[in-house]
């Protein structure tokens, strides 16, 4: 029995490792994103589009999701938008369908809204520019930690289990 609770915690410590290694990652060219889309200019829009849709497709963070399909067209000058993203610096657990659905009905058909675009591709466009860092910082700390926790429990095995480790480190290489 021993002996199944040391392979189950090594293979939780594995996938720590795994989802440690992608977070730290993935998170810093997101805040980069973020980052660089709190400078971007915005232009006055009215919302025309505006629903929830299924991607069977695989993402970044695992299986299917749904995302938030948000178009318009721009007050003055009738080009067309489409947000492809809300704002940078978000994450979402699961499917993503709740947050989804909450993010359509923030943005109805009729609203007028700021739309941020890139100044290089006027094409990548965002809702909401600034948001809050807490939730991008949290999850790199979290990251941060899932790779440190492996190499804390070797520093410390002998205190953890000392009978498994007695001398060990008096056995000749």
């Amino acid at each position: 029995m021993k002996d199944l609770g040391g392979k189950l915690m090594g293979v939780v410590l594995l996938a720590g490792i795994f989802f440690g290694l992608f977070v730290v990652l993935f998170i810093p060219s997101e805040l980069l994103q973020k980052a660089d889309a709190e400078s971007w200019p915005s232009r006055q829009g009215t919302v025309t589009t505006s629903y929830a849709s299924y991607h069977a497709s695989f993402s970044r963070s695992g299986g299917p999701f749904w995302r938030a399909e948000i178009c318009g067209i721009y007050d003055g000058s009738g080009e067309r938008f489409c947000a492809r993203h809300i704002r940078f610096g978000g994450f979402r657990l699961g499917d993503g369908k709740a947050a989804a659905m909450e993010t359509v009905a923030r943005y109805p058909v009729g609203r007028r809204i700021d739309v941020y675009f890139s100044l290089e591709d006027p094409k990548e466009t965002v809702l909401e520019a600034h948001s809050s860092w807490s939730e991008m910082i949290t999850l790199l700390g979290l990251g941060v930690g899932f790779l440190l926790l492996p190499m804390l429990l070797w520093v410390f095995r002998k205190k953890i289990d000392p009978q498994r480790y007695a001398g060990a480190d008096d056995a000749p290489n």
